[in-house]
């Protein structure tokens, strides 16, 4: 995976858009095709590059059933999208996207958003609630956190029981405002490492729990500094964004590029871009 560290490498080896298409289908199937019309492995590869069903008699090509589908762009520049969205530390934007791939900005924004999609955790759902382990700090706090409360230190409990479960392991400093969670349904870790990043201490805090050094400062920075504006309705997708960078931070830019191309089999219509 090595020719896939950088943009000149992941160039020479896509020299061709067969190759593209034959590199899609070994990391979307593996070498056994499957139907996306009815899921059958029946399938055969034809002459002219696409597949046909031997169930439904459909055919299709490699494109059908990915976030590529129904694209007019070659594969390469959507490669060379992932590489520049997933391994740039504050991200890449449309007009910079857009030069470096000769397309429009409003082709090279509907590209991001899209790609944001595949970025998303499957396991880390949109939730009004957290549940499992959580790390709570204040805002002068400079740990990794998980939720950041702009509250005042007497109002810390009524939003804490709004947005957690309960029974929920909840890990603090010694500030003296939490110790009102020692009555309630959560249970309450004081520790000075609440993170089990210590030598010889417990790494039971990383269980379940979201934890990216420095997430809400990358956030600002990726915002103030690359997007400059982001609206209200798709800020999740930049949440998801740097949480994906934050959660590989220690991938080289192969294995997480190859990481994105394994969450390729996902449509995502036009009509949907600014809704989901």
């Amino acid at each position: 995976m090595s020719k896939f560290r950088t943009i000149s490498g992941l160039i020479d080896y896509f020299d061709s858009d067969a190759r593209c298409h034959e590199f899609l289908a070994t990391a979307r199937w593996n070498g056994k095709p499957k139907c996306p019309y009815c899921g059958c492995d029946y399938v055969y590869h034809r002459k002219d590059g696409r597949y046909a069903c031997k169930n439904c008699k459909k055919t299709f090509t490699v494109l059908v059933g990915t976030v590529f589908q129904s694209t007019k762009l070659k594969l390469i520049k959507w490669f060379i999208a992932i590489h520049l969205l997933c391994n740039s530390k504050q991200g890449v934007s449309s007009t910079q996207l857009a030069r470096e791939i000769c397309v429009t900005q409003k082709t090279a924004w509907f590209m991001l958003q899209k790609l944001r999609v595949l970025l998303r955790n499957k396991n880390d759902p949109f939730m009004d609630t957290i549940e499992d382990n959580i790390q709570v700090c204040r805002n002068d706090c400079k740990r990794p956190v998980s939720i950041k409360i702009f509250r005042r230190p007497t109002k810390l409990h009524p939003e804490l029981l709004r947005f957690v479960q309960p029974e929920t392991r909840i890990f603090t400093d010694a500030l003296i405002c939490y110790q009102t969670l020692e009555e309630s349904e959560q249970k309450r870790f004081r520790t000075e490492d609440p993170y089990g990043w210590k030598s010889g201490s417990d790494n039971s805090a990383e269980e379940g729990a979201c934890v990216v050094n420095g997430f809400w400062t990358q956030i600002k920075r990726m915002v103030s500094g690359i997007y400059h504006y982001v609206s209200r309705p798709l800020v999740h997708r930049y949440v998801y964004e740097a949480l994906f960078r934050g959660m590989t931070r220690r991938y080289t830019n192969d294995r997480r590029f190859m990481d994105v191309m394994g969450r390729v089999g996902k449509v995502v219509p036009y009509r949907m871009v600014r809704t989901m």
